[in-house]
């Protein structure tokens, strides 16, 4: 299988993506770049959401899953589309994939999905009849299973970082044995023989003549079925157990050591609880000032307009008016002057200050006759006071027309609410690490690993008593008729024969296993390399062990490995499986480098990467794989290498040519 293209609308940080990932025969890998938060998982899951579909039950998923920039502009709608090429019977056959995502009118999720195979198109979804629905995914589930069974996907499409956290206790050969179980097949003969276990217990009990002992015979197997019930869930437990133990297991060592980021994380919160609220004083500023300019409107927009169209002719009005006023000022009423003049003169006589007598009339008509003006015609006469001095507050009142203000705050508010989910969504994240630093985190680690010694315990005691009860259903004496009956004899060799089976094909590939393995191990386990004498798996499914041996003659123990050789390890166990096993997938690694210390990263960049796969998609940041020092280890074998880009303010993500800047010849 080759993946030849991926196309995505509209899905998280994706607008529109239409990536060409082919590659040449000499060059198998794909090298695509990003920062961190650029969108390196969002196009790894965008892939493996096209081959085996996307997860979305409710109208909060759906839109948790569209891009945030194509609301309003876009139509609501995700869809996923993958080119690639499959054998069928030895035969190549181009495949296209399509997915669609959207709501329907009642506002469900519902989903078509669409396949051409050379022309041939499968077609189905939400709103397909239930008969028609199950052929035709049947016939797309058959196509992607022939090509990358979703089961295996995790072996072939990983997170390196995630592979190494698994990797932290000492659960590597178990992750070993589960590989090789599933990834060469191994594991569809082991579930025939218990089938054929199952099938052979039941057909025994119906041989059975003595009913005393075909209903204690019954009753065995009831209570095997109990105990083995029992097993697969304390089996569960156990691993969510081991599960909850890898994933404390440093943040437990970093609290019992003292260290603690809480001082810091707690200010950060402060500051980012702060950034919300001023969004939130913002929105609520922006909601009063626009009712005020509601409100106010015919003074702020209308008014001012009005003002200007009739200023003009106002301030003609007010002028007339005041030269008026100061006319009549100066004409004064025989009444004022008379009363005027009177206080003057007896001013004057008590004073002794007149010489000679004055008549106080001839002093009223000289004082009339020296002010008096001809009378003017007043052409504004009929305006009241208050109504002049309306005119001059109209005149001269200044009013600010607040809306582009009012229109610059809407677009800073709807940029910054656009950032106040995300800063909601980090400010729950910094509580969570708060909460996941609790010193009680101490008390429920060490309670889990008493939980794991028990549950392991109760394991071991559980298979015992199933081995109990395995012995005592041997014991029972068939009682058969005169004939014997070839099908009960089947069965009873089928479970065997399975269990063979398996085992047989893991020594048929074991020794091409371990010399791969060897091989890839002394160049790119450093801690070892070239010192490594041998690689030996058992020959047996049942008890399957892996081990590998100095050239001194002792046994490296896995378990003692660092992190980061685990992480060694089980990639190269990826590769020889890769190699040998039923399948020829691309491989897709995210996090490249995972836990890698600068002498295994070398090593893996010039000596695994290049012959991992036929197609290798790499996801890397510039601290992993860098444009410097190592991107000259691989670029001979790069195909094709793209950037990833976010742009926050349009929130998407762009693809540009090349490796951070860096073209790839």
């Amino acid at each position: 299988m080759l993946i030849k293209r991926i196309k995505a609308r509209n899905f998280k940080t994706y607008l529109e993506l239409d990536l060409d990932l082919s590659v040449e025969p000499d060059k198998p890998i794909i090298l695509i770049g990003g920062k961190n938060g650029g969108g390196k998982t969002t196009l790894f899951e965008a892939i493996y959401g096209a081959l085996y579909g996307l997860k979305i039950n409710s109208p909060r998923q759906f839109h948790e899953l569209l891009n945030a920039g194509a609301l309003g502009r876009e139509e609501a709608k995700i869809v996923l589309e993958l080119h690639f090429t499959g054998k069928v019977l030895n035969q190549d056959q181009q495949y296209v994939l399509t997915r669609t995502y959207a709501l329907n009118a009642s506002q469900h999720p519902v989903e078509s999905v669409r396949l051409n195979m050379n022309g041939t198109i499968f077609l189905y979804g939400s709103a397909t009849p239930s008969a028609q629905r199950a052929e035709q995914e049947a016939q797309v589930n058959k196509i992607i299973k022939a090509n990358l069974p979703q089961e295996l996907s995790r072996y072939f499409l990983f997170d390196a970082m995630e592979a190494g956290n698994l990797l932290k206790e000492d659960h590597l050969n178990r992750v070993i044995k589960e590989n090789i179980e599933n990834v060469m097949g191994f594991n569809k003969y082991l579930q025939l023989a218990r089938g054929a276990e199952s099938l052979h217990q039941v057909y025994t009990a119906q041989r059975l003549q003595v009913e005393n002992e075909k209903q204690e015979y019954l009753q065995l197997l009831e209570q095997k079925k109990k105990f083995e019930s029992t097993l697969s869930t304390l089996q569960q437990q156990l691993q969510d157990a081991l599960q909850y133990s890898v994933a404390n297991k440093e943040l437990y060592d970093g609290l019992k050591n003292g260290l603690s980021q809480e001082t810091t994380i707690k200010n950060k919160m402060e500051q980012t609880k702060v950034q919300i609220e001023n969004i939130l004083k913002k929105e609520s500023q922006y909601r009063s000032d626009l009712d005020s300019f509601v409100k106010d409107i015919e003074l702020d927009v209308c008014l001012p307009k009005l003002r200007e169209a009739v200023k003009s002719e106002v301030q003609l009005v007010l002028k007339a008016r005041q030269e008026q006023q100061q006319n009549s000022f100066i004409t004064m009423q025989p009444e004022q002057v008379e009363a005027i003049s009177y206080t003057i003169l007896e001013y004057l006589r008590q004073r002794k200050l007149v010489l000679q007598d004055i008549k106080l009339d001839e002093v009223i008509d000289h004082v009339l006759a020296s002010t008096h003006t001809p009378p003017q015609s007043d052409p504004y006469d009929f305006l009241e006071f208050s109504e002049v001095k309306a005119l001059e507050n109209l005149v001269n009142t200044k009013n600010n027309n607040p809306f582009p203000i009012l229109n610059q705050q809407q677009v800073e508010l709807t940029l910054a609410l656009s950032q106040n989910q995300m800063l909601e969504v980090q400010l729950e994240q910094m509580k969570e690490q708060i909460a996941g630093r609790d010193y009680t985190l101490l008390k429920s680690y060490e309670e889990n690993e008493a939980s794991l010694r028990k549950l392991e315990g109760q394991i071991l005691e559980v298979k015992s008593e199933i081995t109990k009860i395995d012995k005592r259903l041997h014991q029972f004496d068939i009682q058969t008729t005169q004939e014997p009956d070839p099908k009960y004899e089947a069965l009873g060799r089928l479970k065997g024969f399975f269990e063979d089976v398996a085992d047989k094909l893991l020594r048929s590939k074991k020794q091409e296993i371990e010399v791969r393995m060897k091989q890839d191990l002394n160049i790119n386990l450093a801690a070892y390399k070239d010192v490594i004498d041998r690689v030996e798996l058992s020959e047996n499914l049942a008890n399957l062990t892996f081990k590998i041996f100095h050239k001194a003659g002792n046994e490296i123990y896995l378990n003692q490995l660092n992190t980061a050789s685990k992480q060694v390890v089980v990639q190269v166990l990826l590769k020889a499986l890769h190699e040998f096993g039923d399948y020829d997938p691309p491989v897709m690694i995210d996090t490249v480098m995972g836990v890698l210390d600068e002498t295994s990263r070398s090593t893996v960049l010039e000596n695994y990467f290049p012959e991992l796969s036929d197609q290798t998609i790499l996801f890397s940041s510039d601290s992993e794989i860098r444009p410097g020092s190592d991107l000259t280890k691989i670029e001979s074998f790069v195909s094709k290498a793209y950037t990833l880009e976010r742009d926050r303010e349009q929130q998407l993500t762009r693809v540009v040519d090349g490796y951070f800047g860096n073209s790839v010849n």
